[in-house]
């Protein structure tokens, strides 16, 4: 160390060392972030970052070397290789570049890069050494020498295998270490030189060697500072792209106003340390009479009322407020708060935002909103919790058309959650098939012969077990699930009966939806063909609504559904409209009365009376009817007195997955007219 001292501060002009010492600092900062390019690039620009990071650190090291080498003040005459001396540039440059590809590939091995770029600038030194030819004899000593090369190698690893991360400071600490390997090479090996001069005269004065050196010093500072100030060009580019990128990934496209994505990391993020406020909550807003926008003048029309909405949205918002569009005609909002009047002021401003009609070229638009609101440690702790209670408590205030908020109630909510859990598993029920069919038997009163088997439909939940057709049929409708599960239906319903040892015609209820399907009469046409049932033992079931919807459509596919042979029924009637003209329109081959009907007429003379009025009609039109739920003797007793043709009912036999015993079937039918005579004998 001491004659690496004696030989730095002794031998060594200080300006150009210090000369030196700024290009090695200036040169390994811009090294550093050169490499930095390398290792985000890919393909040709990777490839281009390598050769400018390697005639970088090649020039840092060669213009060191050589202005320190213009410091050095050895006595003896000296001139310089210049063949040599560009040769020594070349190889500081080639031999790095592999290095630099090692660090720029793989982390794992930048040590070993690092070491390689060190042995590349100790090669460079040497032979730059070589094009210094001095008047003398000059002794190398050779410890000097293999120190200065570890010194290189060892710093060189360091510097580079500090460099994995994206930390400033890494980048800083590398930069130094790289700087000292260059510095410490090059000082060190000077050391290993000793000189014995034969002449005074002749060779580069002093002066010369200064204005070289100095000269030197500001190209390669020029050169450098180039390269170091385009790493800093792309560097800043990459992150102006990806704050780009980030915006757009983060934000909505039409709005502006932040994404689901943004919302969720917003909601998240004041979980974890609740916004520097002690209270908070998630508001969920849907808008109302959005649609009749769309649907009136054109999507184009609608962009615009949410791109004005999201602008009044902004503009009411205080620090600790946030509103972001989730989807669609879907809007989210947390805030941060102190007291709850904070809240209501925010909810009161959005509410707002939404009572002045929006106004444009083409058309006024005045649309509503329904809010939900959960707040934060009372209604949950987490992030689904809330937003799903927040979600639960907005359907709540859109089911009862209410502009006022809403906030979260565990008592109204659940219930609403779990008939959305059920409409879930149901859809899911319905891609799968996971249903089965159970049949009801159906019998004339006058013979107590079997005429059919209604099909009824039936789903057991995996953990709920059964759940009733009346409550997940409706769900069905209500979801667009039930043409579907009324297409299942149908060609199972056919499947079976057509292995059923009696040709008894099998009865399907068909959706409202279902018959106004296009598809419809392909889709019986297919079940039929598929089944090998022949089309006289199909009878297809349905109500006075499914008609009035579109009475004209209606009508033209049962026509159609009627001309293949298939029976129609008009089930259900008396419930609802009762209407004549229905009944006048088309030919049904049968009608049938809800079970509601016979549940009092054992009890209650206006019971039949009602009974008796909701009969006529189809007596007078001589259309059969059959009655539902007949559960007792007396009740078959009396509807067969009051002129109805058939029965269906748990007195004759519950819903099961096979046929009933038709002798069975005649015996419980004859409990009826038993009772009636005894009745008229009493």
């Amino acid at each position: 160390m001491k004659r690496v001292a004696l030989c730095l501060f002794q031998e060594h002009d200080p300006y150009l060392v210090a000369a030196a010492l700024l290009v090695c600092l200036v040169g390994s900062a811009a090294v550093i972030e050169l490499v930095e390019r390398v290792r985000s690039a890919v393909g040709r620009r990777h490839a281009g970052w390598v050769f400018l990071a390697a005639t970088g650190t090649g020039t840092m090291v060669w213009c060191t070397h050589f202005v320190a080498m213009m410091a050095f003040r050895s006595h003896a005459p000296v001139v310089l290789d210049p063949p040599l001396t560009l040769v020594s540039l070349l190889v500081a440059i080639v031999a790095s570049a592999p290095g630099i590809e090692i660090v720029g590939r793989n982390r794992s091995w930048a040590l070993a890069g690092g070491a390689l770029i060190g042995a590349s600038i100790a090669a460079m030194h040497y032979i730059g050494m070589a094009a210094y030819r001095i008047d003398g004899i000059v002794h190398w000593d050779m410890r000097y020498v293999a120190a200065s090369v570890m010194l290189a190698m060892l710093l060189g690893a360091a510097a580079f295998g500090t460099l994995v991360g994206q930390h400033r400071r890494r980048r800083i600490i590398a930069g130094g270490l790289l700087g000292l390997a260059v510095a410490a090479l090059h000082f060190t090996g000077m050391a290993a030189m000793s000189i014995a001069v034969l002449d005074l005269n002749g060779g580069l004065s002093p002066t010369t060697m200064t204005v070289l050196g100095m000269t030197t010093a500001v190209a390669g500072l020029l050169v450098l500072g180039c390269a170091a100030v385009s790493a800093l060009i792309d560097e800043h580019s990459q992150d102006e792209a990806f704050r780009r990128l980030r915006h757009m990934a983060l934000h909505d496209g039409l709005t502006d106003l932040p994404n689901r994505m943004s919302f969720n990391e917003e909601l998240a993020r004041r979980l974890a340390m609740k916004g520097g406020r002690p209270c908070m909550a998630v508001i969920m807003l849907d808008l109302s009479r959005f649609k009749a926008v769309n649907d009136t003048y054109g999507h184009q029309a609608g962009d615009q009322l949410l791109t004005a909405l999201a602008a009044r949205l902004t503009a009411t918002l205080l620090p600790g407020e946030i509103v972001a569009r989730l989807g669609g005609d879907e809007f989210g909002a947390l805030i941060s708060y102190d007291t709850p009047d904070q809240l209501a002021g925010f909810l009161g401003r959005l509410g707002a935002v939404f009572v002045p009609p929006f106004q444009f070229e083409r058309f006024t638009a005045s649309i509503g909103t329904n809010i939900g609101v959960a707040l934060a440690i009372h209604d949950g702790r987490d992030q689904d919790t809330l937003l799903a209670k927040a979600d639960l408590a907005m359907y709540r205030a859109k089911s009862a058309h209410s502009d006022q908020p809403c906030f979260y109630d565990s008592a109204m909510d659940d219930a609403v959650r779990d008939r959305r859990e059920l409409a879930c598993d149901l859809r899911a029920a319905v891609q799968a098939g996971a249903f089965h069919l159970h049949f009801q038997v159906q019998a004339e009163i006058a013979t107590g012969r079997v005429t059919g088997y209604e099909a009824l439909l039936r789903w057991t939940h995996p953990s709920r077990g059964p759940i009733s057709p009346a409550k997940f049929i409706p769900l069905a409708e209500e979801n667009g699930d039930i043409v579907p599960l009324s297409v299942w239906v149908l060609r199972e319903a056919c499947f079976q009966a057509a292995l059923w040892p009696d040709p008894h015609i099998v009865s399907v209820n068909l959706s409202p939806l279902h018959l106004a399907d296009p598809q419809l009469i392909a889709m019986v046409r297919a079940a039929l063909d598929e089944s090998g049932l022949p089309a006289e033992r199909l009878l297809l079931e349905l109500t006075e609504s499914a008609i009035i919807r579109d009475r004209r459509y209606a009508l033209r596919q049962l026509a159609a559904l009627k001309a293949m042979g298939i029976a129609i029924a008009l089930d259900d009637f008396g419930v609802g409209y009762s209407s004549l003209d229905v009944l006048r329109s088309f030919p049904f081959d049968r009608i049938k009365l809800d079970s509601s009907f016979v549940a009092e007429i054992e009890r209650s003379e206006q019971a039949v009376a009602i009974l008796r009025s909701v009969v006529a009609p189809g007596t007078i039109l001589d259309m059969p009817v059959l009655a539902e739920g007949i559960e007792r003797p007396a009740q078959l007793a009396i509807v067969a007195r009051e002129g109805c043709s058939a029965i269906q009912g748990y007195l004759i036999g519950r819903p099961s997955h096979r046929p009933a015993d038709p002798d069975k079937v005649e015996d419980l039918m004859q409990l009826g007219p038993r009772v009636l005579r005894q009745a008229l004998v009493s």
